[in-house]
């Protein structure tokens, strides 16, 4: 527990309110995990806490919550509440104010978050979740059936939870998810993709089927799952998100461009991770080169980084492991002799072929590309003077 946090409920105290350390942070804890965000919850309100620490921000004053920051480190201290009514499935209509910390508890998500840590008092577990840590589970505080029609969005972060714990969930509250899976409708796309990548991102990222035995997968992506494939191969690849989506929908067999751009707009993915998804889509669809000059001409479109993805992609899907090593040793060897594949390393420029008289135009980029290929099949050819001859050979034998 940070010094820090001792002090903001030592002083919180000294004033006569309670305080306690909560929630994700308490179950890191006890996890033996580092806690990335302190919270603490108290009695006292949110004008109280302002005016106790020099240095707060209101960045949820309306539900109770101000930011405190100590030594530069920010704590979320929030007032006990009670939530009233969910009648869009995600934020309360009311927020009430408690001096009840067994109210504030109550209305949490899982029991593994609702675990509360005292300097001297310690532990404070009314629901039991540090024998649910114990067990691996992750289990609604309450009736799970009435947590997700509160917040929807807590189906998917339990399938989070068990994606980044590498925990079960417990057979009621799954049972639950199925039975509300509807209900993820009224989230945002924006908050569902938030949660989806969090899953992928996780350290069992495998956890994404759960979406297909629930039948949440069916309310969030806008066209069918051809193939319910095991996501296991997802766990060998290294943690990089743009990497596992692309592979996640490879597995689940979207191999259609059109699909899985809908998926990407649908979810309202940024372009750059839309655009990482297609292009190794693309990859993907077509036949690997068998040879270095088909090798460089692919990665001059496609690039070493993403093509590389691309290997790791079939390697983990059960690709011909023969092949990929081949691939492995071509890409290793055209690194290490630095050839060309770029068509920014070619030596003669538009500029320089319109100079010698060469017509601006589509014709000019044909040749052009042309004189590409060429460095790339000889890449000693990549000098001014040989390729100012070679474009005049081939606008000479093939004039417009």
């Amino acid at each position: 527990m940070p010094k820090e946090a001792k002090e903001i409920i030592t002083r919180l105290e000294s004033r006569g309110f309670e305080a306690y350390l909560v929630g994700g942070c308490v179950r890191d804890l006890l996890m033996g995990l580092k806690a990335k965000d302190f919270d603490i919850c108290t009695s006292a309100l949110p004008e109280d806490v302002c005016g106790l620490f020099a240095k707060t921000l209101e960045t949820g004053i309306k539900h109770g919550t101000v930011t405190v920051i100590e030594n530069g480190i920010p704590f979320e201290v929030s007032t006990f509440r009670i939530d009233v009514n969910y009648t869009d499935h995600r934020h309360p209509d009311k927020v009430l104010f408690s001096r009840s910390l067994a109210e504030d508890l109550k209305r949490r998500d899982f029991t593994i978050n609702a675990i509360c840590y005292h300097p001297e008092k310690g532990i404070i577990d009314p629901f039991n979740g540090m024998k649910d840590i114990a067990a691996k589970l992750i289990r609604t505080v309450g009736n799970p059936e009435e947590r997700f029609n509160e917040d929807a969005l807590r189906m998917l972060r339990a399938v989070r939870f068990k994606a980044s714990l590498g925990f079960e969930l417990e057979p009621a509250t799954k049972s639950a998810i199925t039975r509300m899976s509807s209900t993820i409708c009224h989230i945002s796309r924006e908050r569902i993709l938030h949660e989806l990548n969090g899953i992928l991102s996780g350290s069992s990222p495998e956890a994404f089927e759960i979406l297909f035995d629930t039948g949440l997968i069916g309310y969030i992506f806008p066209v069918p799952v051809p193939v319910k494939n095991t996501l296991k191969p997802l766990k060998k690849l290294p943690h990089k998100l743009p990497l596992r989506w692309a592979a996640a929908l490879r597995l689940m067999g979207f191999t259609d461009p059109a699909d899985v751009e809908e998926i990407c707009g649908y979810l309202k993915m940024s372009k750059k991770l839309k655009n990482y998804i297609l292009n190794a889509t693309k990859i993907l669809n077509e036949p690997l080169p068998e040879n270095k000059y088909l090798l460089k001409k692919t990665l001059s479109d496609a690039g070493i980084a993403l093509f590389s993805d691309s290997l790791k992609i079939l390697n983990g899907t059960g690709y011909d492991i023969d092949k990929i090593k081949a691939l492995k040793l071509m890409l290793n060897d055209i690194r290490s002799k630095n050839e060309y594949i770029d068509r920014s390393d070619l030596a003669v420029k538009g500029g320089d072929l319109i100079g010698k008289g060469f017509i601006p135009g589509k014709r000019l980029g044909e040749i052009i590309e042309l004189l590409f290929l060429c460095v790339l099949q000889i890449p000693g050819l990549n000098r001014k003077d040989i390729l100012i001859e070679i474009a005049k050979s081939v606008q000479k034998a093939f004039p417009e």
